[in-house]
């Protein structure tokens, strides 16, 4: 991912099972936290952009399913404060463990 940004340094912070209790076949995610400095918008003073990226494994499919998180932290615009950094970080573990496969044959 950081080479598909074109980030010039990146740095994994953590790595967990997302705590999750399921009933069903949704497969656990394993998620990932790390930073990255990133020039955006030709800008020469790359912005510290904070990732989070969840992966569930499809096995029965061979299939990666990926959702990812981008927060500016420090950007030339000022980044995002401290409580929208909060709520995007509450709304994307909400995501991660209410996501439900109801039909795996989506995976083809």
């Amino acid at each position: 991912m950081a080479n598909d940004n074109s980030a010039r340094s990146s740095e994994i912070v953590g790595v967990d099972n997302a705590q999750i209790t399921r009933d069903d076949d949704t497969p656990y995610p394993v998620v990932l936290h790390g930073v990255q400095m990133v020039p955006k918008f030709n800008h020469r003073v790359p912005d510290r952009v904070k990732i989070s990226m969840a992966l569930f494994r499809i096995e029965s499919k061979f299939i990666d399913l990926v959702v990812t998180l981008n927060i500016p932290e420090v950007t030339m615009d000022g980044g995002t404060g401290e409580i929208d950094r909060q709520k995007a970080e509450e709304d994307f573990n909400t995501f991660i463990t209410s996501l439900r496969i109801i039909d795996f044959g989506l995976f083809a």
